[in-house]
């Protein structure tokens, strides 16, 4: 699987029901895999399952849309953007990744600073 595949199968598990998601998690995601966010730190894939659930109840019909990936030496850099159903785009980041064996091992995710409403 390219980086490019491998990401956006990864941006794909986010928005997955349980029983969808583990077998994607086992597929993209190391056994010791690690998370890391402005929220906080997770390890394990168990532990990042129940992450997941926890952002697609708070924010259903949430996906992730993987923007473009730098990728060399097992190291990878992947741009995206958190868009509602109709498109709209709630959030902006970027994450870094690891990639060993084929699979994402440690994840680091950045979010960009939100937009703040202009007036005049």
């Amino acid at each position: 699987m390219t980086p490019e595949a491998l990401w956006n199968r990864y941006a794909a598990i986010w928005s997955l029901d349980a029983s969808a998601r583990e077998p994607e998690m086992l597929a993209c995601l190391a056994d010791d895999v690690t998370y890391c966010d402005p929220n906080g730190t997770i390890a394990g894939r168990a532990g990042l399952s129940a992450y997941m659930a926890g952002f697609k109840e708070s924010m259903p019909g949430g996906r992730f849309k993987i923007l473009s990936v730098l990728h060399h030496n097992d190291r990878s850099l992947a741009r995206w953007a958190l868009r509602q159903e109709d498109e709209r785009v709630l959030q902006t980041g970027t994450s870094f990744g690891v990639i060993s064996d084929g699979r994402l091992d440690a994840i680091t995710g950045f979010f960009d600073p939100l937009a703040e409403p202009h007036h005049e």
